[in-house]
């Protein structure tokens, strides 16, 4: 019995000593991640796919590098069956990205474009998968991008002018149902134009533009999920020689001393203040004093018996001025 306890001890201090920690680990399937943020749009003439690659595998392991990338674009039935669209499906191989650090690994941006003329009028699927094994053991299917094929959209032919409310832009009309995204890149900025508005028609009038400041413009016609290409960049510039509005809301009070003007508050941000005209006894409007800064004004220098009118203009930091407001009822001092 003695002899026999020996040799179980010896038996599992070899164990031990063998670092047995627990349950042998299966070997990984090397699975990876499916695909989930593809995405598919007419551009042009073209289909264009976007997605990113996954980092990681089912079992969680670092990705190092792709041996295959399987995208497919074909008929989207209604219901949707993977294996019988699979089947039908255009396949298109795309170059793998290049490895990546398997301590620090991130999503690779891939993207693909075919033409679209063999598929003009038909509701598409497009879906890709991925394997780091061998061609047959390759990932679940990404999500599904499907989009309706349209006659390609082209590209605006974009003309601009200056206008009172800011930069008019206007183009020809593509046809029904299209929309147009406008964008725009101010001086020095070297971020790509970004999108400042959205037309429904083919026009379209940047308020937020600065005179005397030079805008660079382009437009995009979109329809369902077809874009066309960028327009041609057009580049304006046009000096400040738009007055403010003409002031509106013009009373006048006869006071025991003065006679009391006032007016609503002009909107313009580059205002720099208003100008008072006076008539008296029927007279001309004759400009009165320096510049106003707020909208009131009392008039000290008149005298009793006399009837006097008003009129405002507004003027702005060149100098532009507003036509003459409508002349305030008569008042007699």
């Amino acid at each position: 019995m003695r002899a026999a306890a020996v040799a179980v001890a010896f038996s599992l201090l070899a164990i031990l000593s063998c670092g047995y920690r627990g349950p042998i680990a299966p070997p990984s399937p090397e699975l990876p991640n499916p695909v989930t943020d593809l995405a598919v749009v007419e551009r042009g003439d073209r289909l264009v796919v976007t997605f990113t690659t996954p980092i990681r595998t089912t079992d969680s392991l670092a990705i190092k590098r792709f041996s295959e990338i399987d995208l497919r674009i074909g008929a989207a039935a209604n219901p949707f069956d993977f294996d019988r669209w699979a089947a039908s499906a255009q396949q298109f191989r795309l170059n793998p990205p290049p490895p990546n650090d398997p301590d620090d690994p991130k999503p690779r941006p891939m993207k693909d474009s075919v033409p679209v003329s063999g598929w003009q009028g038909q509701r598409l699927a497009v879906a890709v998968r991925t394997a780091i094994k061998k061609s047959d053991h390759y990932s679940q299917w990404s999500n599904v991008g499907r989009i309706e094929i349209v006659p390609p959209l082209q590209p605006p032919d974009v003309k601009w002018e200056a206008s009172k409310e800011g930069y008019k832009l206007t183009w020809a009309e593509e046809r029904p149902g299209v929309h147009y995204d406008v964008f725009r890149q101010g001086p020095n900025e070297k971020t790509p134009a970004a999108q400042i508005g959205t037309a429904e028609k083919p026009e379209y009038v940047d308020t937020t533009s600065q005179w005397d400041t030079p805008y660079t413009y382009t437009v995009i016609a979109k329809q369902g999920g077809a874009e066309s290409l960028a327009s041609e960049p057009i580049r304006v510039i046009h000096a400040d020689t738009f007055p403010p509005r003409v002031p509106a809301g013009v009373t006048v009070l006869a006071t025991p001393e003065s006679i009391d003007v006032s007016w609503e508050r002009s909107p313009e941000a580059d205002l720099k203040g208003y100008y008072v005209y006076r008539s008296v006894d029927a007279g001309p409007l004759v400009k009165q004093a320096d510049l106003v800064n707020l909208p009131a004004y009392s008039d000290h220098n008149v005298e009793h018996g006399k009837t006097y009118r008003y009129a405002i203009s507004a003027v702005d930091q060149k100098g532009n001025e507003s036509e003459k407001s409508a002349p305030a009822a008569e008042v007699v001092f």
